[in-house]
């Protein structure tokens, strides 16, 4: 599952306005919270937004966003063409209690449970990504991201 080139809107103008206009950018740091998703519209992996994205967060039961703190990722070398951040280590959710899901997406928030903005200066959604393959999430299944397996690319 990898999110390759898939920075929000709301990501793009921070980090264009932090470089650019000395705008301050707080630092998520330990921040950092990865959701799934039953759909998106209007964004494409590799061409990003297409108008405002809406996301369908996941609704099963015992779902939650999993935080990740910043030393949870492993950021690869300068030295590398593209560069990347991958999970360092399994991010786990709660065991379904019931309502079934089919999780398409994985997206990365700095908030909890904000709404999912992606655009303008509430926004609060970072990376979006489809999964390689839909997951039917059932009442007692733990859906795992494996240590590695999340990877966020910047080319």
């Amino acid at each position: 599952m990898a999110t390759a080139n898939a920075a929000t809107t709301f990501l793009e103008n921070k980090l264009l306005g932090h470089i650019f206009k000395n705008v301050e950018f707080a630092r998520p740091g330990d921040g950092i919270y990865v959701g799934l998703a039953t759909a998106v519209s209007n964004f494409g992996d590799t061409t990003g937004e297409t108008d405002a994205p809406t996301i369908t967060e996941a609704t099963f039961g015992s779902y939650a966003r999993q935080q990740v703190a910043a030393s949870g990722w492993t950021l690869t070398s300068d030295t590398t063409e593209a560069q990347t951040v991958k999970n360092a280590a399994n991010i786990e959710f709660p065991a379904s209690t019931g309502t079934s899901n089919v999780i398409s997406h994985v997206f990365v928030a700095t908030h909890v449970s904000a709404s999912l903005d992606t655009e303008g200066s509430g926004g609060n959604v970072l990376f979006i990504g489809a999964l390689d393959a839909t997951k039917t999430i059932a009442t007692g299944d733990i859906f795992r991201i494996n240590t590695n397996n999340l990877t966020i690319e910047l080319k």
